[in-house]
């Protein structure tokens, strides 16, 4: 289905070879050697002139089209710069670029908002990007070792002639797939099960994958490791309640935006009887206890890996802005406890103290510092009112959920300098190694179009969330495809 009708973002390769080229170890023989590898010479290549300086600008890789030379100057030189700062392999960050010129730069759609068909805005950020970064960085590690944290990026797909969405179950076989992976994408037998139970649970009269689902966003995310090797993830936000009178095309178990959990039993059974326990505990604080939170769902997400290692993402908003009922409803009213809980929540009260200084006590709401009404000049839009935003995260075997906490800081924060400045304290207070300045510079060299204090929108949102093994920051970027300072590059 992918193949017939949307062949123009894809492009016909080899299966990758299972044999590493030769090199002779500097880094564009690196880099030719990976190239050569994935591409089986079924692309020309542009010529190097030796000696190279690496400051040169140089084009290995033809261009195929004008929107994949628009999104090629806008979204995968920033995923360059991130791979680079990180201190990926070189041989890693060679690859993970040549998978995204040859599968994802078509799918970034048209080159406009304005030329989107249908529903047009990306539910991720507010300036109307379909693809959002992120970077998971460890707290117990220096930005100046190997691979210091992890890059990872989520696309909302996108035709590129015809500018409607695309049914991303159909994206993500494709490149889960023999043909589509490159021998890159990890593609275990059953790793895809729970995305396509998933799938068949939350739109039941689905024909197949590539069949779309009207109001629905479907975004797919990409976690690129050091190896070169990559995990996908799947994301569905399904569309609102139909309007009174209306007969939708297809029908869905749960509308977006409702706090009525009893569809999501069934799909919890069927993905796996250990992640019963721990969701009728989170449902039951969500009815119950957790009532005054007014938490609404609105998406779903899960790994594409097999059962024992996956996770369901359940995805909330709600309005609650204190300290003291973020932590009350991230440990669901206190039953998730113990050591590892309070040494989280401590951490969190920390990270929320460095991002929002002027809150004085735990029961005092942050405030908007960007509460756009309707559309800002810059073009960015409001995210209608809503505050935060939360997971709950069921694994396979544990008797908990693991909560995260989003902070919409393209709304919250003064500017994107002040957010990063905020996180880089904040690793400083608990730890962390490193230079003075190391987060602003790199967030400033993936985003070179604008000052990192001209305004906010860069840094998209700013998450702290609990693990089985701990706690983790991971904060989100918009590259701003669309942003005036980036002038007709």
């Amino acid at each position: 289905m992918l193949k017939r009708h949307y062949s123009a973002a894809q492009l016909p390769l080899p299966c990758a070879s299972k044999t590493q080229t030769s090199s002779d170890g500097t880094l564009i023989g690196e880099v030719l050697a990976v190239t050569t590898d994935l591409l089986g010479g079924a692309y020309k290549l542009g010529t190097i002139v030796l000696p190279f300086e690496p400051a040169e600008h140089l084009e290995i890789l033809p261009t195929l089209s004008k929107q994949s030379a628009f999104f090629w100057r806008r979204a995968a030189r920033a995923l360059a710069s991130q791979l680079a700062t990180a201190k990926y392999p070189i041989r890693a960050q060679a690859s993970h670029l040549i998978f995204w010129w040859a599968r994802l730069g078509g799918l970034m759609g048209v080159t406009s908002v304005e030329a989107r068909t249908g529903e047009q805005l990306d539910s991720c950020t507010s300036d109307g990007s379909n693809m959002e970064f992120s970077w998971a960085i460890p707290h117990d590690s220096d930005p100046s070792e190997e691979s210091n944290r992890r890059i990872r990026f989520t696309i909302d797909p996108f035709h590129p002639e015809r500018g409607h969405r695309i049914a991303g179950g159909a994206v993500l076989d494709y490149l889960w797939s023999a043909e589509g992976n490159m021998g890159l994408i990890k593609n275990e037998s059953g790793s895809k099960d729970w995305k396509d139970i998933m799938e068949k649970w939350l739109f039941p009269d689905l024909e197949h994958s590539g069949q779309f689902v009207e109001g629905t966003s479907y975004m797919i995310a990409f976690d690129m490791e050091p190896s070169g090797e990559i995990t996908l993830k799947q994301y569905y936000i399904p569309p609102h309640p139909a309007s009174p009178g209306t007969d939708p095309n297809n029908r869905v178990a749960s509308y977006r935006v409702t706090d009525d959990l009893e569809p999501f039993k069934r799909l919890v059974k069927d993905l796996h009887p250990s992640l019963e326990g721990p969701f009728k505990m989170f449902a039951d604080f969500v009815h119950g206890d957790g009532k005054e939170s007014k938490m609404k769902w609105f998406m779903i997400a899960c790994d594409v890996t097999r059962s024992e290692k996956n996770r369901l993402k359940v995805y909330l908003l709600s309005e609650r802005t204190t300290m003291k009922d973020m932590i009350y409803d991230m440990t669901l009213g206190g039953q998730i406890a113990g050591p590892r809980v309070d040494v989280a929540m401590e951490n969190f009260s920390k990270f929320f103290t460095h991002l929002f200084p002027y809150v004085k006590t735990e029961e005092s709401e942050i405030r908007l510092e960007n509460d756009i009404n309707g559309e800002d000049e810059e073009g960015r839009v409001s995210r209608d009112g809503v505050r935060m935003m939360y997971y709950y995260e069921f694994f396979v075997g544990e008797s908990v959920p693991y909560p995260k906490i989003y902070f919409f800081m393209d709304h919250f924060s003064k500017n994107d300098y002040e957010t990063a400045k905020a996180t880089e304290l904040f690793f400083r207070d608990v730890g962390k190694t490193g230079e003075k300045g190391w987060m602003t510079k790199a967030l400033g060299h993936a985003n070179s179009h604008r000052p990192l204090d001209k305004r906010n929108g860069i840094h998209t949102m700013a998450s702290f969330g609990t693990k089985p093994t701990g706690w983790e920051v991971t904060n989100y970027y918009s590259p701003e495809l669309f942003a005036k300072e980036r002038g007709t590059l």
